[in-house]
């Protein structure tokens, strides 16, 4: 079982035609025209409850899992949900930002963190940018099996997941994945 799992930043909906939510689409049709009937292409948000979605998950014996996240999708949800998961995930990363497990600890979001990743973590695409100490950035990884390099792009952190190098570069990995 093929499992490909996207997951939005924060203020981002289901409902909302954002770029975590086109890159869906894309992967979707991806998976129509490339994958077989053994494959799953899923999108959440990064609240979600993620140990019951990790057991709905490893129900299907998944060999392993693809995870295209941004902002706190890619700092918290992806984190959350690879830690339960019983196989390898690889990860393609758009600008994630670290978020504190405590309220009084999420003003760190504006402050350079680093994202602790399990064990059974490869981050195989990662795209972010760069902005002034006082607006929000991408954060680093820290952990996991291996951690590719940073791309960096020339967008600001709401920009970013809708572009065509983010886009790209997790249809690239899909197609990968896929066969």
């Amino acid at each position: 079982m093929k499992i490909i799992v996207v997951i939005s930043g924060f203020t981002q909906k289901k409902f909302q035609n954002t770029g975590s939510r086109q890159l869906w689409r894309k992967l979707c049709i991806e998976r129509d025209m490339c994958g077989s009937s053994n494959t799953f292409v899923d999108f959440r948000e990064w609240n979600s409850d993620w140990s019951s979605y990790a057991r709905f998950l490893n129900s299907m014996n998944p060999s392993d899992v693809l995870i295209c996240c941004y902002s706190w999708g890619a700092g918290y949800g992806m984190p959350q949900l690879a830690k339960h998961l019983k196989c390898n995930v690889e990860v393609v990363a758009c600008d994630p930002v670290y978020r504190s497990p405590t309220p009084f600890g999420r003003w760190m979001a504006f402050c350079d963190h680093q994202i602790k990743l399990p064990k059974n973590v490869s981050v195989v695409g990662w795209v972010g940018q760069v902005d002034r100490w006082y607006k929000l950035d991408g954060d680093t990884f820290t952990g996991g099996r291996s951690i590719c390099k940073q791309e960096v792009l020339d967008y600001s952190h709401t920009e970013i997941d809708n572009s065509p190098e983010y886009h790209k570069l997790a249809a690239l990995k899909a197609k990968e994945y896929f066969y």
